[in-house]
C-alpha cells in the first residue's frame, strides 16, 4: 500500500504542479483539503475524501485512496465475521506457499510434521507474542465505526522474518475469533488446492453493432481486462450478441488462455441467437423459453414479484450490491454485470474452477451455476457463499497473493503509431523484472522478426516502451485483429491483447447513380503496403452483356498506413454497369446505374421559419423536396400527385418536452430523412455548412458538410428531372472509434394519418415479409435482407415509398414502429434504418435512394430496378 500511495502522491503533486504552472508559474494553484464521515445515514459507513479547488470555481472531491483502502479491509473483515482481524500483507502468501500445521500456545511437545511450516496460535501475553510483537496502529489512526463496538475482538495474523522461513503467528485473546479464522484458513487451503481462480468481467457492454454509442471495442475491453488478470468475458451491450462468431474467431486467433461469450439481459450463454428479436418479445415467458430452447440461461432480478407470480423457470439472479443478503444466503446461482468501459469496469466475478478441467465456456457456466463464485464490487465489497467469499476476502486482505497470482504488479499498455505497435511495460513491484516479451500476430499480419523474443529487464519502478513493426497483407484488410502479447518472467506468464482495426483497402459507393455523358465516381484507397506510389485501374462493364465499355489507369500516392481520396470521371452512356477498381492487389466491384436527361428540376433557397438558416427546396414535376441544414436532413418529401408529405415532420414546431432536463442528449424528433449516430444522434442539432453544387437543368445538387471535432460527415443530395428519385450520398472521414455505426433513416408517415392501413414490405433472406402498425404498442425488428430495399404503402391513400441502398453494407435493416408512449418521441411513425458500420482510416461511402410516388410499392421497386439501383446478396 505504501508503494501505491507514494506513486499516487507523486501523481497528485505532478498534477497540482502542472496546473499551477499553467495558471501561475511561481506557485501551485490547487488548494487541497480533506473531509471524512464516520457514522450512520441509512446504513453504517465511513468515507474519507480529498477535496481540490482550483481558481475558486473548479472543485472536485475524490476518495482518499489510502484511507479508503484501509476502510475496505475493515469492512471486508467485518463481513466475514472477524471485524477485529488485522492481517499483515503477505501472510496468506507465506502460509499457502507450503503445507502448515497449527501449534497452540508454544506447545513444545507437539510433534512436528515433516515438510510442514508451523502456524503458531498465541495469546498476547505469551512469551513468543511478546518477543515478536506486531505494532500495528493503523486502525486506531483511522478511527472507523467498527472500533467502537464493545465486543470488538483484536485478532492479528502476521509473519516474522527468519533466516530459513518466516514465523507465522496468530495472536488474540478471543478464542472464538481464532477458531473462525483457522477454519477459514483451512477452507481456503482446501479450495485453492482443488480450484483455480478465474477473474472475469460478466456483462461488459460495448455497442459494436449498434447506432448507440459507448466507449470501447470488445478487443479493447479484453485487452484492459487481461492486463488486470481477467480471463473470461461476457458481452451484454445492445446487439453485442451479433458478434458471437466474430468473438469466437478473435479468441481463436489470439491463442491466449481466455474465454469470451455474449448475451442480452436477461438471457446468456445461448448456442446461437438466430431469430432473436429483442424489440419484439411478447412477454417474459418468451425470453425464458428462447434461452432454454437455445441451450442457454435466463436470469431475473432478485426482487421481482411478477417473476414470482408467473413462476417461470429462471436459472439465476442478476444481482446488485443491494441484493447482498439474498446472494450470500440463497442457493440460487447469480451474476453481477460489469457494464460499459465509461463506467470504469469496476465490478468483476471470481470463479473457482475445477483444476482437473480445461477452462472453456461450458466450464465457466458450470462453475457459475454451481455457485462457486464471488462477486467483487467497488471498494472490494463481496457477495457469494461464505466459504468462497471468505477465501476471496482473506486473499484480498493479504494483497500479495492476488498480485502474484494475477501478475498485477506488472502493467502492460499498448498504443499504435501507424503500423508500429508500442508496448509499454511498467514494473510496479519491488523486485527487478527480467523476462521475454513476445508479440504474436493475427491472421494476415506479419510482425518484425525481433518481436519473437524481446528481452525485458526493468528495475523496480522502471518503465520501458518496446516497438514492433506490423505489416498487413491484402487478406488482413477489412477486419479487426487481436495481437497476442505475452511476457514470461520466471515461472510466470502475463498475457494481454492489442487490436489493429483495418479498413477496406478500396472504399467506393457500392451502389451509385449518375447521368450521361459523365459520371463522378469517388473512391478512397488505404495503402497498407510499403510502396508509396501504386497504379489504380478502373474497368467498367455492361451488366447485361458483360462487355467492357471503359478502362483507365492512373497513379495513386499515399504513405503506408494513410489513404488517398480521389474522384474519377467515367464517360458512360445510359445503362447498367459494374465498375471494378483494382489497386494494391485487391479488386472491388460496385453497381452503377446511369440515366439520361430526364427533364427539368429547380432549386431555391428559403428561410421558412425565419431563423436565419436557409432551407433548400428541390422541385420537379413529380416531387418537392425540402432540405434542412440542421442535421443535413430531408425534412419534407412531397409527392405532388397525392399532395402528401410521406415523411413525418415536426419541424418547425418544437417537441412538447423541449425544455425537459438534458433534452438534447436524447432522441429529438425533428422528422424527415435523418440519421442515427448515437442516441441522441450527434448530428441532430448540428447546423451543416450547405453549398449548392448544381442549381438547375436536368439535376440539382446540394452538398452539406459538418465537422465534429475532427470527424467529417458530408452529404450530397441530388434530385433528377421528371423523376421522384432523390439520391443522398454519404462520405465519412471519422477518427472517433466509438462512433462506429450510422443509421440513415426515413421517418415514414404515409398518407394523412399513420396506422394499420400502412403496409411495409422487406425482401428478407427468409422470404418477403410484411408488417403493419400495432396501434396499442411500439415494437421493432431486426431484418436481414436478400435485396437492398424496403417499401411502404398506404392502402387507403394509394401512395408508396421505397428506400434503396447497397444490401451488403449494413449489418441489418432495423425497423421501428413508434408509439406515442415513447418517452423520446410521442408520435406514431415508422422507421427503417440500415445500420451501417462506420469504417475509419479511409473515406467511407454510402448511398441511400428515396422514391415516393402514387400507386403501389411494386411499381416503385421496379422503377429502381430499371435504374440498376436494386442490389442482391450474391
Amino acid at each position: 500500500m505504501k508503494d501505491m500511495m507514494k506513486q499516487y502522491s507523486l501523481w497528485v503533486i505532478a498534477v497540482c504542479a502542472t496546473l499551477g504552472t499553467m495558471a501561475q508559474p511561481t506557485k501551485r494553484a490547487v488548494v487541497p483539503s480533506s473531509t471524512r464521515f464516520i457514522g450512520y445515514t441509512n446504513y453504517w459507513h465511513d468515507e474519507y475524501k480529498n477535496v481540490y479547488r482550483y481558481g475558486n470555481l473548479f472543485k472536485i472531491a475524490v476518495p482518499d485512496i489510502e484511507k479508503t483502502i484501509a476502510q475496505s479491509k475493515l469492512d471486508l473483515a467485518d463481513d466475514i465475521g472477524l471485524p477485529g482481524l488485522d492481517m499483515q500483507e503477505g501472510f496468506m502468501e507465506a502460509l499457502l506457499s507450503r503445507p502448515f500445521q497449527v501449534i497452540r500456545d508454544e506447545n513444545k511437545d507437539q510433534q512436528r510434521i515433516p515438510g510442514h511450516q508451523v502456524l503458531y496460535v498465541l495469546k498476547p501475553s505469551s512469551a513468543m507474542a511478546k518477543q515478536y510483537p506486531y505494532p500495528s496502529d493503523w486502525r486506531q489512526k483511522l478511527g472507523p465505526h467498527q472500533l467502537k463496538a464493545k465486543n470488538f475482538a483484536d485478532l492479528k495474523a502476521y509473519t516474522v522474518p527468519k533466516d530459513k522461513a518466516p514465523l507465522l503467528l496468530i495472536v488474540s485473546d478471543d478464542q472464538q475469533s481464532v477458531e473462525k479464522l483457522l477454519n477459514y484458513l483451512a477452507k481456503a487451503k482446501e479450495l485453492l488446492d482443488t480450484y483455480r481462480i478465474h477473474k472475469g468481467w460478466f456483462g461488459a457492454e460495448t455497442l459494436l453493432k449498434s447506432v448507440t454509442i459507448t466507449q470501447g471495442h470488445p478487443l479493447e475491453v479484453m485487452a484492459r481486462g487481461m492486463n488486470e488478470g481477467v480471463s473470461f468475458f461476457t458481452f451484454n451491450g445492445y446487439m453485442d450478441f451479433l458478434m458471437q462468431d466474430e468473438l469466437d474467431q478473435w479468441v481463436k486467433e489470439s491463442n491466449l488462455p481466455l474465454v469470451a461469450d455474449v448475451g442480452f439481459n436477461p438471457i446468456w450463454g445461448l448456442k446461437n441467437y438466430e431469430h432473436l428479436q429483442v424489440q419484439d418479445m411478447p412477454d417474459r415467458k418468451s425470453w425464458v423459453d428462447f434461452a432454454h430452447k437455445k441451450g442457454g440461461y435466463a436470469f431475473r432480478q432478485v426482487w421481482d414479484p411478477e417473476a414470482d407470480t408467473l413462476n417461470l423457470n429462471y436459472d439465476g439472479y442478476v444481482a446488485t450490491e443491494g441484493n447482498k443478503e439474498q446472494v450470500d444466503n440463497d442457493k440460487t446461482p447469480f451474476v453481477v454485470t460489469t457494464g460499459p468501459m465509461d463506467g470504469d469496469l469496476i465490478h468483476s466475478m471470481l470463479l473457482f474452477v475445477d483444476k482437473t478441467q480445461p477452462f472453456t465456456k461450458e466450464e465457466m457456466w458450470k462453475t457459475i451455476m454451481a455457485r462457486r463464485s464471488v462477486a467483487v464490487l467497488d471498494h472490494a465489497k463481496m457477495m457469494g457463499s461464505l466459504s468462497y467469499r471468505a477465501t476471496a476476502a482473506l486473499l484480498y486482505l493479504d494483497r500479495v497473493y492476488l498480485e502474484n497470482y494475477f501478475s498485477d504488479r506488472i502493467d502492460i499498455q499498448t498504443d499504435w503509431k501507424g503500423y508500429t505497435l508500442e508496448v509499454t511495460v511498467t514494473n510496479f513491484s519491488d523486485r527487478p523484472l527480467n523476462g521475454q516479451l513476445k508479440v504474436n500476430s493475427s491472421t494476415g499480419l506479419q510482425t518484425s522478426a525481433e518481436s519473437t523474443a524481446l528481452a525485458v529487464s526493468l528495475a523496480p519502478g522502471a518503465q520501458k516502451t518496446y516497438r514492433v513493426s506490423v505489416q498487413p497483407s491484402a487478406r488482413a484488410m477489412d477486419h479487426a485483429h487481436p495481437l497476442a502479447i505475452q511476457l514470461k518472467y520466471g515461472d510466470r506468464l502475463k498475457s494481454t491483447l492489442a487490436m489493429l482495426d483495418l479498413p477496406k483497402a478500396i472504399s467506393v459507393h457500392r451502389l451509385l447513380y449518375g447521368q450521361a455523358p459523365e459520371v463522378d465516381y469517388p473512391l478512397s484507397i488505404h495503402n497498407f503496403t510499403r510502396q508509396e506510389s501504386f497504379p489504380i485501374r478502373v474497368e467498367v462493364k455492361d451488366s447485361k452483356t458483360g462487355k467492357q465499355v471503359y478502362t483507365a489507369t492512373e497513379t495513386g500516392r499515399a504513405a503506408m498506413g494513410s489513404y488517398l481520396q480521389t474522384q474519377l470521371k467515367l464517360p458512360l452512356k445510359q445503362g447498367h454497369y459494374a465498375v471494378t477498381v483494382s489497386a494494391l492487389g485487391i479488386d472491388y466491384t460496385s453497381q452503377l446505374g446511369v440515366g439520361g436527361d430526364e427533364g427539368k428540376v429547380t432549386l431555391r433557397e428559403e428561410d421558412q421559419n425565419k431563423d436565419g438558416i436557409m432551407e433548400y427546396v428541390l422541385e420537379n414535376e413529380k416531387v418537392k423536396i425540402t432540405l434542412l441544414a440542421i442535421g443535413a436532413r430531408v425534412i419534407e418529401y412531397h409527392v405532388k400527385e397525392r399532395n402528401d408529405n410521406i415523411l413525418f415532420k415536426l419541424w418547425p414546431d418544437k417537441a412538447e418536452d423541449d425544455r425537459r432536463t438534458y433534452r438534447k442528449r436524447g432522441y429529438y424528433p425533428y422528422g424527415g430523412f435523418e440519421d442515427f449516430l448515437g442516441q441522441g444522434s450527434m448530428e441532430t442539432h448540428k447546423v451543416y455548412k450547405a453549398e449548392v453544387i448544381k442549381r438547375g437543368g436536368d439535376q440539382v445538387q446540394v452538398r452539406m458538410v459538418a465537422d465534429y471535432y475532427g470527424n467529417e460527415l458530408v452529404k450530397t443530395f441530388a434530385l433528377y428531372g421528371n423523376s421522384p428519385l432523390l439520391e443522398v450520398r454519404f462520405a465519412l472521414n471519422f477518427t472517433n472509434p466509438e462512433a462506429n455505426v450510422i443509421g440513415p433513416q426515413p421517418i415514414l408517415e404515409l398518407g394523412k394519418v399513420h396506422g394499420p392501413e400502412d403496409l411495409f414490405v422487406a425482401p428478407t433472406i427468409y422470404g418477403m415479409e410484411q408488417y403493419r402498425m400495432r396501434m396499442e404498442d411500439y415494437f421493432g425488428r431486426v431484418i436481414y435482407l436478400k435485396e437492398g430495399w424496403n417499401a411502404g404503402y398506404d392502402t387507403e391513400a394509394d401512395i408508396s415509398f421505397v428506400g434503396a441502398y447497397p444490401v451488403d453494407q449494413p449489418l441489418f435493416l432495423h425497423m421501428w414502429m413508434n408509439h406515442p408512449r415513447n418517452s423520446e418521441a410521442h408520435y406514431y411513425y415508422t422507421e427503417f434504418q440500415p445500420w451501417t458500420p462506420i469504417i475509419q482510416k479511409t473515406t467511407m461511402y454510402f448511398t441511400y435512394y428515396l422514391w415516393g410516388d402514387a400507386g403501389g410499392w411494386e411499381k416503385a421497386v421496379q422503377a429502381l430496378r430499371d435504374r440498376n439501383l436494386i442490389t442482391t446478396i450474391k
